[in-house]
């Protein structure tokens, strides 16, 4: 078996030499012709169509009759020849006060976007910082073609492990992804067949406004294939080799490392709107004894009704490479939800003992339901009851009004534990309405808690909008107060402020002013027992930036990014960020998620910011999807369905989109 298992490495580490080989050779081709592009060269006729004998000023074709509309500002002249591009370089300083004292910190980001006929789309993210020193560098190539259907994604520097895409078919575990230094490749027949691999060593995303990456040593070496068995039939296995990978935040020598090797299996199959899924996790860490674990996921659309449900057994000390899944647990789980024009409402329960007998056992219940009582006014509410050692029960009711003042949401929450815990809030979340150019809700609540016999009052205010003051001044902010009382009076707060000046078409300059203190807001909640951690509260810290930006695109006006000959461009913005009360509207108090990567058509991709925003800048006007890859959203949070979102981009507009993670139930 050893033997055997020495020759599957050495052939998976083969195939990944040769895809990081291909990924060499064709940033080469890349580099040769986009040196060739500089000079007027005629894209290929099956590619594009018919192309001018000679280069002509671009004539606007969206109204006849109207000359180009100048948007330079006075600049120098659009640079028609070569592929379609756009790039944008900041330079950063910044001040950032802690605890621990003051830390000045400079830097320069790089992020560019090129569009080739031949070649997929090259996207490179980048930043360089100073005090602490460190660094990110990625470049993915995604979309590059070859014959039989067949497409490759390559990525180098700083990036997320690939993944089957059946193992992000999964209603309540997930394989995790790790952000790694290294490289990576994948390769799909269209949706019928994927293969993937990639090495580097693991690490962790970091920084406030200038990321960069905190390596934990070692190496980590994953790889997949997926193909469809018959009509209706899928499989797939995917492998993780992991070595000497610290888990602490200890960065001495003496910090503790693991070695582990991970394979996971899968199985799916599929007639209509009915699902199977089987998967197998095998996993075996330094003391080489063999960890399992094994789920059915099912779902079955009938009508208007949802079913999910799924059985599991997950051994104890059970890891994907070096990190935990599911861990010391078994059972099952049902979910029914029923949608029509007025009533969405949905219940299930979930059922959970210790393999090893070392826990109490669980029983989860849970159901939620929403009245649609005309056009401007909704209604709803929600209980969850968890009964184990510490039984608990918690419960939610709402009500949406849309009036000439905005939408509303008012909403109670209730807790409570046999414990003795207590906690019950109100709060009022509000989008105003406003003019274009102009964007604003506010949240209000106030509650009482009692956690461990203390008894405590809260009340916060926020605010999140942006505004246009002119052509060229625009400012964002995100504001929070609160106020809280357990014997002894605080105060809270978080802002951050943005004013940004467009100088011109490619220069500008942004002020930005970051300040947390505010304590965590985190209620008292009741989750299931196969729930993910809860999420780590943000430091404490404040800080100034400086930002100069420069950005410029350049290539043949007619066809830019992910567009045709003839079409007009504008831009897309936009944020993902975390709903918990589920509206589908980034509230004042929601905060945004950080470095998720989001991709635009599954070609063009880019990473979130502190804030949870994204950009994709020059993308021709029509309808395009804009995708979430699940690589660094916080457990317990998913987009749902396909993490992909329609949008329509208008020529000469700004596009902005919102994506929704929520939590699992």
């Amino acid at each position: 078996m050893g033997r055997q298992d020495r020759r599957l490495r050495a052939t998976i580490r083969a195939l990944i030499l040769r895809g990081a080989l291909l990924t060499a050779i064709s940033c080469g081709l890349f580099v040769s012709r986009a040196a060739v592009a500089q000079a007027p060269v005629p894209a290929s006729p099956a590619a594009t169509g018919p192309v001018p004998a000679a280069a002509k000023p671009y004539d606007d074709r969206l109204i006849e009759g109207l000359a180009a509309a100048d948007e330079t500002g006075g600049d120098p002249a659009y640079q028609t020849d070569g592929w379609p591009r756009s790039w944008r370089i900041e330079g950063f300083s910044s001040s950032l006060r802690r605890a621990d004292g003051t830390t000045r910190e400079t830097g320069i980001t790089l992020s560019g976007r090129i569009d080739s006929p031949d070649y997929g789309a090259f996207s490179v993210d980048a930043a360089i910082r100073g005090h602490p020193t460190s660094s990110l560098f990625t470049v993915w190539q995604r979309g590059l073609p070859f014959d039989g259907g067949w497409s490759a994604n390559n990525g180098l520097g700083m990036l997320n492990t690939s993944a089957l895409q059946l193992s992000r078919r999964q209603y309540r575990f997930f394989i995790p992804t790790f952000p790694v230094i290294g490289v990576a490749s994948e390769w799909l027949q269209g949706r019928d067949t994927q293969l993937y691999a990639g090495i580097g060593e693991p690490g962790q995303f970091s920084g406030l406004r200038l990321s960069g990456f905190a390596r934990q040593g070692g190496s980590l070496f994953t790889a997949g294939m997926q193909s469809v068995l018959a009509p209706g039939v899928e499989w797939g296995v995917q492998v993780a080799d992991a070595h000497g990978v610290r888990i602490s935040q200890d960065q001495t020598e003496s910090a503790k490392r693991s070695s582990a090797r991970s394979w996971f299996g899968s199985i799916a199959w599929q007639e209509g709107d009915t699902r199977l899924q089987f998967n197998v996790l095998d996993s075996e860490a330094d003391d080489h004894e063999h960890r399992l674990g094994a789920w059915l996921d099912g779902e079955a659309r009938i009508d208007r009704y949802r079913h999910n449900f799924g059985v599991f057994k997950m051994f104890p000390d059970l890891n994907w490479a070096y990190s935990p899944v599911g861990g010391d647990v078994q059972g099952g789980y049902y979910r029914l939800q029923y949608q029509s024009q007025r009533w969405i409402w949905s219940g299930g329960v979930d059922g959970v003992t210790s393999v090893s007998a070392t826990s109490a056992n669980s029983w989860y219940g849970t159901g939620s339901v929403r009245y649609q009582w005309d056009r401007s006014t909704s209604l709803g509410g929600g209980l969850t009851s968890r009964h184990s050692n510490n039984d608990a029960t918690a419960g939610y009711a709402c009500l949406d009004k849309s009036t000439s003042l905005g939408i509303t949401r008012t909403q109670v929450d209730v807790a409570r534990t046999d414990a003795g815990d207590r906690s019950r809030q109100l709060t009022v979340d509000h989008a105003w309405p406003t003019e274009v150019g102009l964007r604003l809700s506010t949240s209000l609540s106030a509650g009482q808690e009692t956690r461990t016999g203390v008894n405590s009052r809260r009340a916060s205010l926020a605010l999140i909008g942006s505004a246009d003051l002119g052509n060229r001044l625009s400012v964002d902010a995100n504001l929070r107060w609160t106020r809280s009382s357990s014997g002894i009076a605080t105060t809270g707060r978080f802002a951050n402020l943005s004013l940004n000046w467009r100088i011109n078409s490619r220069w500008s300059l942004a002020m930005s002013y970051y300040d947390n203190r505010a304590e965590s807001q985190e209620l008292l909640s009741v989750t299931s027992p196969i729930q993910g951690a809860a999420l780590a509260p943000a430091p404490k810290d404040r800080a100034v930036f400086l930002i100069v930006r420069y950005e410029d695109q350049a290539g043949t006006p007619l066809v830019p990014l992910g567009g045709s000959r003839g079409g007009g461009a504008g831009s897309v913005v936009g944020v993902v960020f975390l709903d918990n009360n589920e509206n589908g509207i980034q509230d004042a108090d929601e905060t945004g998620a950080t470095n998720v990567t989001v991709l635009l058509d599954g070609r063009f991709s880019t990473r979130t910011d502190n804030q949870g925003r994204f950009e994709f800048p020059m993308v021709a006007a029509g309808s395009h999807f804009v995708a979430v890859v699940p690589d660094n959203l916080p457990l317990p949070y998913a987009v749902a369905g396909d993490a992909q979102r329609r949008i329509d981009v208008r020529t000469r507009e700004v596009t902005r989109t919102g994506i929704a993670a929520t939590r699992l139930k």
